[in-house]
C-alpha cells in the first residue's frame, strides 16, 4: 500500500522528532503543518447541482446561493500555501517566519502557562517533538498530558483584550467559528497523534481574577471525527496538487 493510500485510509503511524533540532528543521520543509493546516481547510467552490438549487430557501439567507464548498478544490489561499510548500521542497528549507514580538512573547510565556495549567488541573505535561504524518504533513504539539491521553495547545495573547474573546468561548463549536486557525490546528494534531482530546488554552497572567487568567476549551476526538476525516482528505488533495506541480517543474 502506498503512503498516499495509507494517508487517505488513516492507517499511517506517525513518528516524532525533537523540536529545534537540525532534523526537525529539515523534515518540516515541504510539509503541511498543523499551525497552518487551516489554509487548506478553506475549500474552493463548485456550482450547485439542480437538486441543490431546488432545495435552497425560497427567501432569506442562502436563497441566492449558487455555489457550495467543494473539499476536492483548493481555495486561492490554499493554493498559495501549496506553492509555498513546493518552494520549500525545491530549496530544502522551510519558510522562515517574520519576526513579530507578540509571537516572541507567546513563546516566552509558554512555560509559565504550562505551569499554570498543571496547577489548576493537577496534570503533568511533557514536551514532545514534531509529529510526522506520512511524508508530507506533521505538527509540533506544545505538550502531551501524561496522566490522560490528551494534548495541550497554549496561546498567550500579547494584548489582554484578546483574552476576552477566548474567555467568551463555550465549546469547540465556538472555537471553530471564531478562531478556525486554532481549531484546525488542534483537530489536525488529534489526527496526527491519535490522542483522545486536545486542550486549547489561552493564558494571560495580567488578569486580576484567577478565573480570567486561563480560558480552556477541550476538543474531544470522538466529537470531531468528521472534521478529522476532512483534514485527512484535505491533506491528500494538497499533496496531490503539490506533487503535480513538482512533476511539472522536473
Amino acid at each position: 500500500m502506498s503512503w498516499l493510500d495509507e494517508l487517505v485510509e488513516g492507517n499511517y503511524s506517525p513518528r516524532n522528532l525533537e523540536q529545534g533540532s537540525e532534523k526537525w528543521e529539515q523534515i518540516r520543509a515541504g510539509r503541511f503543518t498543523s499551525s497552518e493546516i487551516w489554509k487548506i481547510m478553506e475549500f474552493g467552490k463548485r456550482p450547485m447541482t439542480p437538486d441543490e438549487l431546488k432545495a435552497r430557501p425560497k427567501s432569506g439567507k442562502g436563497s441566492a446561493t449558487t455555489q457550495v464548498p467543494d473539499p476536492s478544490k483548493m481555495s486561492d489561499r490554499g493554493m498559495g500555501y501549496i506553492t509555498q510548500k513546493v518552494a520549500e521542497v525545491l530549496t530544502g528549507r522551510p519558510k522562515q517566519a517574520a519576526y513579530a514580538y507578540p509571537l516572541v512573547y507567546g513563546k516566552e510565556m509558554e512555560p509559565e502557562a504550562v505551569e499554570y495549567f498543571e496547577k489548576i488541573t493537577g496534570y503533568t505535561c511533557e514536551e514532545i517533538g514534531f509529529q510526522t504524518w506520512g511524508e508530507h504533513a506533521g505538527g509540533s504539539p506544545d505538550r502531551f498530558i501524561i496522566e490522560v491521553k490528551e494534548g495541550l495547545e497554549i496561546k498567550c495573547p500579547f494584548q489582554s483584550e484578546n483574552q476576552i474573546g477566548y474567555l467568551m468561548l463555550t465549546d469547540h463549536h465556538d472555537l471553530k467559528r471564531m478562531y478556525p486557525e486554532y481549531y484546525w490546528q488542534c483537530v489536525s494534531l488529534l489526527l496526527f497523534t491519535s490522542l483522545d482530546a486536545w486542550n486549547f488554552c489561552a493564558y494571560d497572567p495580567r488578569m486580576i481574577s484567577e478565573k480570567h487568567k486561563m480560558a480552556r476549551i477541550k476538543i474531544e476526538a470522538a466529537k470531531v471525527e468528521e472534521d478529522m476525516d476532512l483534514v485527512n482528505l484535505a491533506i491528500a488533495s494538497a499533496v496531490k496538487e503539490k506533487l503535480s506541480i513538482l512533476s511539472t517543474l522536473q
